[in-house]
């Protein structure tokens, strides 16, 4: 008994090495005493030897069967063995609750069976109950905090993960298990905080690290969240959750061969095929210019479980690669509006192939994609908003538009032989809008825009306001045009007040919804400077000359340096991860001013037919 007690008490201070040399003294002397079986297997499932454990507290339920912690510790056994199902689990919580209906561990155990068999009111009724009757009790806080993450309720789940932290702030898997909830719950500036306080009390803890690696770059300061990725894989180099966030690090570095290294790692240790390694890879891939690599793996972008992307669902099959001579196939967008441009500049090589050509778009698309194309069919794209399937199958194959490069943008020469620009305009309007600017004969005409309606902190670094943007406005004998969809009023009086030339805004033209009309304006233009956002696009799809300050990303840049392969007359800017948009700015006013040196409106008139 002596020795029981001892084991004991260094088993509740966390000397479990201890207490498990004294357990194993007590059974060489009474191999049959059921405390010492039962406390032996505890003392295993701590050091993680969860089938061991299960060996001596097997025997202890054999040796006394009326014991209530027993059943409870085998069920938290069992729990740690993969396989187990939560019916087992339930029937073993339920035995010892049958013994001692107020037994703490075993209620838990119970709850989190239940949540896993989706009976969820009854799991979160067992969390609330333990919590009103045990307040001062982690464990109960913990398990209905993952309760609630695991069914989206991020941001109540963070409050029982921070009463964690207060209660056994010893334990970083509470500070963990926070900083997820916190990370879906979209808490970021919180997360980075309660991060690093954390940091301070485990340093060298990788899962803390790793998140706040990811909310680094769930905010676009990768540069900052390298570090952490990078510790996080040093601590534990086979987790292909770290070594994919060490990836997309390097990915937005442009840092590719670094990222695909960690991608390949992550395929080796994964337990089975992942998509969201393959998608990855596969930006990586087109990064760095090995297009063929990069499109045949892109179509995994539909199979991971947490993208963003539209996945639709159709009854006929997915075109890969079959002749299509009287055939009919029907292409989709899965981006958006500046995605279906680009890659519908492929639409004249699948053309050539003498099939019938189906095209969905949103509304504002369909005109530019019908006066282009004219030997196309364009709808509205129609399908169910729950299951995504679609609701026409008038077609003998279904391709989403970006997947068309696996086919026609294999190589950089196949964009050479690709139509450029691909699109039209209406050259009349274009002319009417001109005709309205005056001095436009003479003057260069500069296209202006600086941000997106989307201004999430993740995005929003990427653009600039019209303060910031002002320096771009300061050269004289110049037209400048509003081309800012969803612009406001202050930010047009502002702009217009401080331009040393024209500022000119047509309040007769939708720069949002009318995508035939902003285009005709975009094609006034004889240049533009533009965010990473759709009238960017416009200009490169037009064939508009264009200064686009953006980072350089894979889908767009497919391995050059400046120029995009998809848009021959567009120059990036590049806002690199460690700078802030507003630091292009003095790059945009010198490349302006070299361009003004040069000006000649024959381009314009060429394009305008004048």
């Amino acid at each position: 008994m002596e020795k029981m007690h001892k084991a004991l008490a260094y088993q509740k201070q966390g000397e479990t090495e201890k207490a498990q040399r004294l357990y194993k003294q007590v059974l060489k002397k009474v191999p049959n005493n059921p405390d010492a079986n039962h406390l032996l297997g505890v003392c295993y499932r701590q050091l993680g030897f969860p089938k061991r454990a299960m060996e001596y507290i097997q025997k202890a339920i054999k040796l006394a069967d009326d014991r209530a912690p027993f059943y409870a510790n085998l069920a938290r056994t069992m729990s740690d063995l993969p396989g187990t199902t939560p019916e087992s689990t339930l029937a073993v919580t339920q035995k010892a609750l049958s013994l001692d209906p107020n037994i703490i561990e075993a209620q838990n155990l119970q709850a989190i069976a239940l949540s896993k068999l989706e009976r969820l009111e009854e799991a979160e009724e067992i969390f609330q109950r333990l919590i009103v009757r045990h307040p001062e009790h982690p464990d109960a806080y913990r398990n209905y905090g993952i309760l609630l993450r695991d069914n989206g309720k991020h941001d109540k789940a963070a409050v029982f993960f921070f009463k964690c932290t207060q209660l056994d702030p010893d334990n970083p898997e509470n500070y963990i298990q926070r900083a997820r909830a916190r990370h879906e719950a979209n808490q970021l500036k919180e997360n980075d905080a309660e991060l690093n306080k954390a940091l301070e009390l485990f340093p060298d803890n990788g899962d803390l690290h790793h998140e706040l690696a990811r909310n680094l770059f769930k905010q676009s300061r990768t540069f900052e969240g390298l570090p952490h990725a990078e510790f996080a894989v040093e601590q534990d180099p086979t987790n292909h959750h770290k070594l994919v966030t060490l990836g997309v690090h390097h990915n937005s570095l442009g840092t590719l061969r670094q990222a695909i290294k960690a991608y390949k790692a992550a395929q080796a240790v994964a337990p089975e095929p992942l998509p969201v390694i393959d998608w990855n890879l596969s930006l990586a891939y087109l990064g760095c210019g090995k297009l063929a690599s990069g499109w045949d793996l892109h179509r995994a972008r539909f199979l991971d479980t947490n993208t963003t992307t539209l996945c639709r669902e159709f009854d006929k099959p997915e075109w890969n690669g079959e002749p299509l001579a009287g055939k009919s196939i029907m292409l989709w967008p899965d981006q958006g509006l500046g995605d279906a441009l680009r890659s519908g500049t492929m639409i004249p090589d699948l053309l050539e192939t003498g099939a019938h050509v189906i095209v969905e778009l949103v509304a504002k698309a369909q005109k530019i994609f019908a006066d282009s194309f004219p030997e196309i069919e364009v709808r509205t794209a129609a399908f169910d908003q729950v299951t995504k399937m679609a609701a026409h199958d008038d077609y003998d194959y279904h391709c989403a538009l970006t997947d068309l490069g696996k086919f026609y943008r294999r190589t950089p020469d196949s964009f050479k032989v690709g139509k450029y620009p691909a699109y039209v305009f209406n050259q009349s309007k274009a002319r009417s809008y001109l005709a309205r600017m005056d001095g436009a004969e003479r003057k260069p005409i500069i296209g202006l825009g600086w941000r997106s309606k989307n201004l999430a902190e993740n995005r929003a670094r990427y653009y600039l306001s019209a303060p910031e943007f002002s320096p771009v406005l300061e050269f004289e004998d110049v037209i400048y045009v509003n081309l800012q969809y969803l612009s406001i009023e202050r930010e047009r009086a502002f702009l217009k007040e401080v331009a040393k030339s024209d500022f000119v805004h047509f309040d007769d033209v939708d720069l949002f919804d009318d995508i035939e009309s902003a285009a005709a304006l975009t094609c006034c233009c004889d240049l533009v400077v533009s965010a990473n956002v759709s009238v960017a696009e416009i200009a490169g799809a037009f064939g508009v000359p264009c200064m686009r300050f953006a980072p350089k990303e894979a889908i767009l840049m497919l391995g050059q340096e400046e120029v995009p392969l998809w848009y021959p007359t567009t120059r990036i800017v590049e806002i690199k991860e460690d700078m802030r948009a507003v630091d292009v700015v003095p790059e945009l006013v010198a490349r302006l001013g070299k361009w003004l040196e040069n000006f000649d409106p024959a381009e314009r008139n060429a394009r305008l037919a004048r």
